[in-house]
């Protein structure tokens, strides 16, 4: 199985899903090194150029004085039966049970890949983070935009590839029913839907 391309190449997959951005950097460029034809597809370019453009957008469009008006700007949301507000420096890593956090959509982040969607965001401390979405359509939420995130998953990036060092925090949900968009929860409307397809082959 080591000499398996499609077997790196579908664990760096569902470690790109899971931000182990990493893990699967090195295993798209496993694949391609056992199977130079898997370059065409260019994941490797792919995540390299998002994770560019996310480190762009933190280190240079974070300006304080407009993460100051836009924290003000804030609303006191109404508490949620069952979850505790916090802030991300209060997250752990991973799972964050009945615990909500709020704040302000700075930048939507376009990339190749249709999911998840990806934004940049602040919360009441003025502390920026990556946020991933999946599940919801790409015109739901807009650029400062209040948005509150019901048991999200932290995860602290921090790794070096080709000698440039990728350092943010990421929160991550995966169901529309863990966002509160201004306020209004999100109807299935807004939701992506998914068809399955199957093909039969006779033997």
């Amino acid at each position: 199985m080591k000499c398996n391309p499609d077997l790196y190449f579908n664990c760096a997959t569902v470690n790109k899903y899971l931000e182990n951005y990493d893990k699967a950097l090195n295993g798209y460029e496993a694949a391609c090194k056992i199977d130079p034809g898997l370059k065409e597809s260019g994941e490797v370019q792919k995540m390299v150029g998002l994770l560019d453009k996310l480190d762009s957008l933190l280190k240079g469009h974070t300006k304080a004085k407009r993460l100051a008006s836009l924290v003000s700007s804030l609303v006191a949301v109404e508490s949620i039966p069952s979850y505790k507000k916090a802030t991300v420096d209060l997250l752990f890593e991973g799972l964050n049970k009945a615990t909500a956090i709020s704040g302000k959509v700075l930048f939507y982040v376009k990339h190749e890949n249709a999911s998840p969607l990806y934004y940049l965001a602040c919360d009441s401390n003025q502390m920026c983070f990556v946020l991933s979405i999946y599940g919801i359509q790409d015109n739901v939420i807009r650029e400062e935009d209040q948005v509150t995130l019901l048991e999200p998953w932290y995860k602290s990036v921090n790794f070096y590839w080709k000698g440039k060092h990728y350092l943010f925090k990421s929160v991550r949900v995966d169901f529309k029913e863990q966002v509160v968009v201004n306020g209004k929860a999100l109807s299935a409307k807004q939701a992506i839907s998914t068809s399955f397809y199957a093909q039969h082959k006779p033997t």
